[in-house]
């Protein structure tokens, strides 16, 4: 019998089990994967280390006081990553103080000057509003905060940010400016039509310009490594190669799980790293979560997925010039994804990440290593999945076919980039669905699309299944802190609630 049973080797259940094993709670973490961290493992190839997702994070301070509660106290390190757009008409590095980019759109477009001052100013106004929401907001504090009406300043700053997630961020743009490939930019930083709500918009700027985007020494997965030791070393046990199947409801409260090989482990608590609709629709019976419930997690969408190129070479010959950022956005040619075939690129916009430079540690010396990744919706993909890591007869090809269109697109700015490469691997949404657990390869939680609420609150840490909590990025609808602090933040949350019951 365990106190807590967590399903999940990501960073949030680490974080959350070794919170919990410091504090003499007997925890038993589950995974499916040989090894632990989730998408925030990597994977080896001939000397080189890849990432399985992210390769950075915002909020880095926040991050370090995480880490600190759950007992990983020395110093981590963090370097600051930069990000570059460059499209048709546009070359421009966007990972720097919102004045400075206002002060160059206005030389870019000084038709817009005054459109500009009213947008940055609303979008100023957002970013002051949004500042710390899990410490005042009650959508996204955890535990709740207690019963009480909430004075009047706090109530009007609540609904505020409330009437935010409501509203497209494409509305505020078009109320200041006109051209459209400015408010492409503005509203996405990069080149895609805005869809996300304003309140999306206002994190995401905060995050790039305000915050920055910041890289650990030894890379994200160095967090994964030390929290798992930190785990272990406080008594809490991991069984790798334990795919869960089951969530064991009795008298309305989750009481242990059943493996897929018919195991059973018992607990007072459960806490899932699996994705929320995973864990709803999976690996509960329907006829034990509420049924509003079920329907929200249903109807609500998450993000896409991707196809993503790994690369490891020699770098002779190449030419990285026009690369000025460890991250750069590109899109070939304007059009958009309404491209005429499944194998062009150019239209489409491309994340270059050179791998190497923010972890050098993780390749062989004097080479460099680069990661490639477009979005690509799963439904192209879900025809040649069979099984689960089983696939139709010709996916290999078809993969092959598609990193080469891939790499002749970003070859057109980055030329000599594939001339002497040693390493390629190719994941694809089917990719990341088997081997990185996510839901139809979902890569960047919910949906940031403005919508009326699904869900009574922002945090899903708490759930209606009595004895049932969720951890990671999709244990909140708003990624408030960026993808990895809000994972941790669910976990810390997480423990808290436990400690605390």
């Amino acid at each position: 019998m365990f106190d807590v049973i967590i399903i999940g080797a990501g960073m949030a259940g680490l974080l959350c089990g070794a919170r919990l094993a410091r504090e003499g709670v007997k925890v038993l973490i589950l995974d499916k994967k040989p090894q632990a961290g989730g998408t925030s493992s990597v994977f080896r190839r001939r000397g080189y280390a890849f990432p399985m997702g992210p390769l950075a994070f915002s909020h880095p301070d926040k991050v370090k006081t995480y880490l600190a509660e759950a007992g990983l106290s020395d110093d981590v390190r963090f370097r600051r990553d930069h990000f570059q757009l460059l499209a048709p008409g546009w070359d421009i590095v966007f990972s720097r103080p919102l004045r400075d980019i206002e002060s160059e759109l206005k030389l870019r477009f000084p038709a817009e000057a005054r459109g500009l001052e009213g947008f940055f100013r609303e979008l100023a106004g957002i970013i002051g509003l949004i500042k710390d929401l899990e410490d005042w907001h009650p959508d996204y504090m955890s535990p709740q905060p207690s019963e009480g009406k909430p004075d009047r300043e706090t109530a009007d700053r609540v609904e505020r940010v409330r009437d935010a997630g409501r509203t497209p961020c494409l509305s505020v743009l078009d109320r200041h400016l006109s051209e459209q490939g400015l408010k492409n930019f503005l509203g996405t930083m990069g080149t895609s039509g805005p869809e996300m709500s304003w309140l999306n918009l206002g994190l995401m700027w905060r995050a790039m310009a305000e915050v920055g985007i910041w890289t650990p020494s030894g890379g994200v997965q160095s967090i994964v490594e030390r929290l798992l030791e930190v785990f272990v070393a406080a008594g809490g046990e991991v069984r790798l190669m334990t795919p869960v199947e089951r969530i064991l409801v009795q008298a309305g409260r989750a009481r242990g799980v059943r493996t897929e090989t018919g195991q059973e482990f018992h607990s007072r608590w459960i806490v899932s790293n699996a994705d929320v609709k995973r864990t709803f629709l999976e690996l509960l019976d329907p006829a034990e979560v509420p049924e509003d419930f079920r329907e929200a997690v249903q109807k609500r969408p998450y993000t896409g997925s991707e196809l993503c190129v790994y690369l490891g070479l020699d770098p002779d010959g190449a030419d990285f010039s026009r690369m000025r950022a460890s991250h750069l956005f590109l899109t070939k040619t304007a059009g958009g994804r309404d491209r005429p075939g499944f194998e062009d690129f150019d239209g489409c916009e491309i994340e270059v990440c050179r791998w190497s430079e923010l972890n050098p540690g993780l390749c062989p010396p004097g080479r460099e290593s680069f990661v490639l990744r477009t979005g690509l919706p799963y439904d192209r993909f879900a025809p040649w999945r069979t099984g689960e890591k089983k696939r139709r007869p010709g996916y290999p090809g078809m993969k092959q076919a598609l990193a080469d269109s891939l790499l002749r697109t970003v070859e057109s700015v980055l030329p000599g980039l594939s001339s002497d490469v040693e390493v390629r691997e190719i994941a694809t949404p089917l990719t990341y669905e088997d081997w990185g657990g996510r839901f139809q390869g979902s890569i960047a939680g919910w949906s940031w699309a403005p919508n009326e609420a699904a869900f009574s609150r922002k945090l899903l840490v708490e759930t209606p299944v009595e004895g049932l909590l969720n951890v990671g990025l999709y244990a909140s609808t708003e990624l408030f802190l960026g993808g990895v602090p809000t994972a941790l933040y669910t976990g810390r949350a997480a423990a808290r609630l436990i400690l605390r019951g």
